[in-house]
């Protein structure tokens, strides 16, 4: 599959992705969102061409996402709707979406490589973006002070925009490209 294909596909697959996941807790069926965005990050994982660096910079951005979604919920910047069904601190589908996001950084925003200031950029308006949309569709809520909440999170993601770009540098061999099924 061409660079530009692997590209589109991947925004594809993250976009469809994170609509499952925020809609799913805004219409409460989270657990349902957060499996079929899943099984996308299955298919991504499917078509990758190195699965193995995928996986890892996958579980090191849910391990930064939780710590960090922790650590913004417990401070009150935003709440995400709650889930009965789901026995953790943090709803089953911010897990994925993190999951989800990894998969950008090798593949469309794979321009961002080596480029950290302009990540941070990128993460400045990028986060308080996604989670505003995320807010509007229902699925959190900023917290007393909205101000407050998309200062921190253009913080949060001033910073954690750029590790993640640094970690995806040094996991895996470049650029990736999706292969279609029996191609080396």
């Amino acid at each position: 599959m061409s660079p530009l294909a692997s590209k589109m596909l991947n925004i594809t697959l993250y976009q469809a992705g994170w609509f499952c996941c925020v809609l799913g807790a805004a219409w409460g069926h989270p657990i349902l969102g957060a499996l079929c965005a899943l099984l996308l990050v299955g298919i991504h994982l499917l078509l990758a061409h190195s699965r193995k660096a995928e996986a890892l910079l996958m579980l090191a951005a849910c391990l930064i996402g939780i710590t960090v979604d922790s650590a913004q919920q417990a401070l009150g910047v935003f709440s995400f709707k709650a889930d009965p069904a789901w026995p953790f601190w943090l709803p089953l589908w911010v897990f994925v979406i993190w999951a989800q996001f990894a998969t950008l950084f090798r593949y469309a925003l794979h321009w961002l490589s080596g480029r950290y200031l302009l990540g941070s950029i990128f993460g400045i308006f990028g986060g308080p973006l996604a989670y505003g949309a995320g807010i509007r569709l229902g699925a959190a809520a900023f917290g007393e002070n909205p101000v407050y909440s998309i200062g921190a999170l253009a913080i949060v993601w001033a910073l954690v925009t750029p590790v993640l770009l640094w970690m995806s540098d040094r996991i895996g061999d470049g650029e990736g490209e999706y292969r279609w099924f029996g191609s080396k």
